[in-house]
């Protein structure tokens, strides 16, 4: 029987447990292989980890060490072929290792720490980590914000936003640095440093200079929509990103921060999931493709439109041709020129004003169903077809995510509806009041028209006038006398 090999345990390990949802991602990922030289030395990365950070850092380095306070989640790399410590940060420095020429921990130091450990706060645990790295070294460190927006607007109790990743209880830890600026004062000046929206990063200073509208703001919004996913809501994250970016605030109210000390490679201005871009004289390149620094279509429409300029609008769309963007993430030129890109783009635009509860010119029953992006396509100078907007809307890839003032808004809009409604049932009540008593009325009046006839036909004078008519068709005498004599005898008998 093969003996199974077990990590080397330190102290302040973990057992059974796992770290779910570990850092990582292809923005992280092309970030550091940017950052880092191709012959790093001696590498440890600290804290949960995906397989394409691990991977890429092996690929710079045959030194890794994997410090994973689960047991189970060190046993699950033990084949790897680097050295995978299971323990936590207090109990691998105890060991005093040689130090290291590149330090990572990109998931932060909140998941560095067992139960085993004593009670560090955050400036303790940072020092610790930085002790282990060599003079000059590289060092990388996530830094959550207390402060973002996505906090700010998260509906469930403090309780119940951590879970078990908190052995004590980390956030209430009055060190915890919260700002760019207590940052800087705990770790010292970075050599650069990242706002980390999901998985997008954006270099700080370029962050602090752009503004709604603008690609740079449009980068960071992406990022907070994907951070947002599967947190629930007190109101849409767009609102309050929107209000931080005119006030210049988004590197200050973004979810986190990747700062990075010591000398490394050059590195590119933003990281996204679909790739790195660049700040540059002439606009943002996205690799090909420059996206001048200016604001963004969509942003000059939600303008018109709140100031209801219908013309100065349909000016605007009518400048809109097959393969125009709307905004600088959501890039429908890539699918090509035509009309299924901008359908697509107007269907975003259409979603965005209405699910935003945006002001606008048009009536509310033209916001359900298609007629608005009809119309807005009419004045871009495309005729609209089924298909197009069934293309469209697959292109778009349009999905509302329900938040609490989106709930609130359309509660209000229903109450609106119904009490606009219970108007209208109550004057057609009243309408058909009116009317079924007039009905009645002439009924009566044709009731007492009908007995006043009755009357009539059977009085003396009506009958004597009958006669009379009946006496003056009979031209034979002798017929007449007859006539008179049965009405002389009948006359008698009464």
């Amino acid at each position: 029987m093969t003996e199974t090999k077990l990590p080397p345990v330190v102290r302040g390990e973990i057992q059974p447990w796992t770290d779910d949802a570990p850092a990582g991602g292809p923005a992280l990922a092309a970030l550091l292989a940017d950052l880092l030289p191709a012959a790093a030395g001696r590498v440890l990365l600290a804290g949960p980890h995906d397989s394409g950070v691990l991977d890429l850092v092996a690929s710079r380095s045959a030194d890794v060490t994997v410090l994973r306070r689960s047991v189970s989640d060190a046993e699950a790399l033990r084949d790897s072929g680097h050295t995978v410590v299971a323990g936590a940060l207090d109990g691998l420095a105890d060991q005093r290792p040689e130090p290291y020429d590149v330090v990572i921990a990109a998931d932060g130091l909140d998941r560095l720490l067992g139960p085993d450990s004593p009670a560090l706060d955050w400036p303790e645990r940072a020092a610790l980590l930085r002790g282990l790295a060599a003079p000059g070294a590289l060092v990388v460190i996530a830094v959550e914000n207390g402060f973002s927006i996505t906090g700010l607007l998260d509906q469930r109790p403090r309780k119940d936003r951590h879970g078990d990743d908190e052995w004590r209880p980390l956030h209430d830890d009055p060190r915890r640095p919260s700002s760019p600026a207590q940052v800087e004062a705990v770790l010292g000046p970075p050599a650069q440093r990242y706002a980390r929206f999901g998985h997008t990063l954006l270099e700080s200073g370029a962050l602090a200079r752009t503004g709604w509208g603008l690609p740079g703001a449009g980068i960071a919004l992406a990022g907070l929509a994907a951070e947002a996913e599967g947190t629930p809501l007190l109101a849409p994250v767009t609102d309050a990103a929107e209000a931080a970016a005119r006030a210049g605030m988004l590197d200050a109210v973004a979810p986190g921060w990747l700062v990075v000390f010591g000398d490394g490679e050059p590195v590119h201005t933003a990281y996204t999931p679909s790739g790195a871009a660049d700040l540059e004289a002439d606009g943002w390149h996205f690799g090909d493709r420059v996206v001048p620094d200016v604001e963004s279509a969509e942003t000059v429409l939600f303008r018109l439109a709140a100031a209801e300029d219908v013309p100065g609008f349909r000016a605007y769309a009518a400048k809109l041709t097959g393969g125009a963007f709307f905004d600088e993430i959501h890039d429908f030129t890539a699918i090509g020129d035509g009309d299924v890109p901008l359908a697509a783009a107007w269907i975003r635009f259409r979603d965005r004003l209405v699910g935003g509860h945006r002001r606008h010119p048009w009536p509310p029953w033209m916001a359900d169903g298609d007629d608005l992006v009809t119309m807005w396509l009419a004045m871009s100078g495309v005729e609209s077809t089924p298909e197009i907007l069934a293309r469209g809307r697959e292109v778009a890839g349009v999905e509302q995510r329900p938040d609490l003032l989106s709930a609130l808004a359309d509660a209000e809009a229903a109450r609106t509806t119904v009490a606009e409604q219970a108007g209208h049932i109550f004057g057609l009540e009243r309408t058909m009041r009116f009317r079924d008593q007039q009905l009645r009325t002439r009924e009566q009046q044709l009731r007492s028209m009908r007995d006043e006839m009755r009357r009539l036909r059977g009085g003396r004078a009506v009958r004597a006038a009958q006669l009379a008519g009946r006496v003056a068709r009979m031209r034979d005498p002798k017929q007449l006398a007859k006539a008179l004599k049965r009405r002389a005898k009948a006359f008698l008998r009464r």
